[in-house]
């Protein structure tokens, strides 16, 4: 009875402490929202930026009370502005890729709500776990952006679990971002600032901040990030279980324009699409809502953002940290996802984390850069085997790739899996043009010269499948036929309607959107849709239907066979 006794009054003085010490933390947050925003505005007063907003004067004209509360967007009425505040409001805007004049109007702590699901704030309550350095970057990010980003880091985290937020300075030319930045984070003992004298990129800057930390486990985040509460302790948790596991929040977007946060709970996976070898968001996929049994089980992901995920200081790197050979900006996070589940690792996003990311437009993404075609190039011949062929600029015609025999060595001494074992037990639903089952024109048999043509565009969804000559140029005329049944073309299938077969975005779910082809020894055979009805043509109409399957030359197809299906199994 007095060892229960005992247990049970230990029990109740780790109760006890636990109260105490969330006590303090709240008090602690409550007190420096007070005084932060005060002085942050006095900061404002010292320098003449041209898209900061005469905050008093603003607030008085809008009557802005509490802007921004709980991630609420602020509409700016431009029409009701000063002029010269509506000039301000419209250069920042312009200037650069979102509305800075808009965000200095929030404060630089703004609460966030509690949005965890149910069940995710018992399930991460342990002292023991390792500590955390936060790496971000930035360069001339805005004031308000940056310094927003930070409090809520340390607003929103029991500040044993941070050992040191470390800030590289890419850098910036921004006057406030040097001794003003420097004095406002001096108040925080675990702020650093690590300035770089000439721009090296996010990517070799992240590796500079990594260099710097002696945390055990790494947080990489954008300088453009909300953190909500509980966001942290998931990621580190799951890492603490198993340090080969790179772990991702749930990331919700702020806008840019008015930086409302969307806190919608959809959850989307990742995927590597080609030939850019970008992210691309996926539905959660069949096989992983069966692997899964609670709501707050992680979901493995093929593929991550990068804007913020967590890894552990050994295992990055025993993975070789970035290539060191990529340039500026752009797929070190496809680099990252491939090499984690090739070698030994995995990659999870855990939806009881909750980070809020404020995606740039980031204009030259678009035209491809040539920096940006020497990293796809680099990964693609180090991860892709023979895959690469897939990937834009594989043979260098398009930027040099330069010495990967290195990246190539630490691939073989790490004994990591092929990229069809990737494609098959990590990805299967990836998918990448011309490497379908079946790929290439599909031509009709009995009209011999006519192939089905995917010739609307734009309005595709809107039209019925038309069949036009064969051309042999592809593009429009390319289809595939994958593991899930599905005929494709990029990102859209056909579907099984009334009458005509439409074009729809694929859903692995919609068994309409399911055929069976199974070709003769002479290469042509029907394509059965999941009714049981053969694919056919309407030949007033010169566009695709089904109807009873009568094994007539109209209802033949020959499609060209590029490889044997892959298989994988659920775990």
């Amino acid at each position: 009875m007095s060892i229960m006794r005992k247990r049970v009054s230990a029990l109740f003085f780790l109760l006890i402490l636990t109260l105490i010490y969330n006590y303090i933390w709240v008090a602690r947050t409550v007190f420096q929202r007070i005084s932060f925003v005060s002085k942050s505005i006095k900061i404002y007063d010292r320098f003449d930026f041209p898209d900061i907003p005469n905050i008093t004067l603003v607030e008085s004209v809008l009557g802005l009370q509490n802007p921004g509360v709980n991630g609420s967007a602020l509409v700016v009425d431009v029409e009701k502005l000063p002029k010269e505040e509506a000039e301000r409001f419209r250069r920042s805007s312009k200037e650069r890729e979102y509305s800075s004049y808009t965000s200095s109007l929030i404060p630089l702590q703004r609460s966030l709500p509690d949005i965890r699901l149910k069940g995710c704030h018992t399930l991460y309550t342990d002292f023991n776990l390792p500590e955390t350095g936060v790496i971000i970057i930035f360069h001339n990010e805005h004031w308000s952006v940056l310094l927003r980003t930070i409090h809520s880091i340390m607003d929103n985290t029991p500040p044993h679990l941070i050992k040191e937020i470390i800030l590289v300075d890419d850098a910036s030319t921004d006057e406030v971002l040097k001794e003003p930045l420097e004095k406002y984070v001096s108040r925080f003992r675990k702020v650093q600032i690590l300035r770089v004298e000439s721009r090296e990129g996010l990517i070799r800057a992240r590796m500079m901040g990594f260099e710097q930390s002696t945390a055990p486990v790494a947080v990489f985040m954008d300088a453009h990030c909300e953190c909500f509460p509980g966001w942290l302790e998931p990621l580190v948790t799951r890492i603490a279980e198993n340090d080969t596991i790179i772990t991702t929040p749930l990331i919700h977007g702020v806008n840019p324009w008015d930086f409302g946060i969307d806190l919608t709970k959809d959850i989307q996976l990742q995927w590597v699409s080609f030939p850019e070898l970008r992210f691309a968001w996926m539905r959660v996929p069949q096989r992983e809502k069966l692997r899964r049994k609670r709501p707050t089980d992680t979901y493995r992901s093929p593929a991550m953002v990068g804007c913020v995920f967590a890894v552990s200081q050994r295992w990055f790197r025993k993975l070789g940290q970035f290539d060191p050979g990529l340039e500026v900006w752009g797929a070190e996070n496809t680099e990252l996802s491939l090499k984690t589940w090739m070698c030994g690792g995995g990659l999870e996003l855990v939806p009881c984390s909750n980070v809020g990311h404020m995606f740039h437009p980031h204009k030259h993404y678009d035209t491809n850069p040539p920096f940006f075609s020497r990293n796809i190039a680099r990964i693609a011949n180090v991860w892709m085997d023979s895959y690469n062929i897939f990937a834009r600029n594989h043979d260098g015609t398009l930027a040099d790739i330069g010495d990967v025999s290195n990246r190539v060595k630490l691939r073989q001494d790490l004994h990591c899996h092929s990229f069809e074992w990737y494609l098959a037990n990590v990805s299967p639903e990836s998918y990448i043009v011309g490497d379908g089952i079946y790929t290439g024109e599909m031509r009709n048999v009995g009209l011999r010269t006519f192939c089905i043509d995917d010739a609307y565009g734009s309005k595709r969804l809107e039209s019925p499948i038309a069949l036009l000559s064969c051309h042999g140029k592809l593009g429009n005329q390319l289809w595939d036929y994958t593991e899930l049944r599905e005929i494709k073309n990029y990102m859209f299938c056909f579907q099984e309607a009334t009458r005509p077969v439409a074009i729809a975005i694929c859903d692995e779910d919609q068994m309409s959107q399911k055929w069976r082809y199974d070709p003769s020894a002479d290469g042509h055979g029907p394509v059965v849709s999941a009714s049981g009805l053969c694919l056919s043509v309407d030949t007033t109409q010169m566009i695709l239907i089904t109807e009873t399957c009568n094994n007539t030359d109209i209802q033949l197809w020959q499609w060209g066979k590029r490889r044997e299906p892959r298989t994988w199994k659920l775990e």
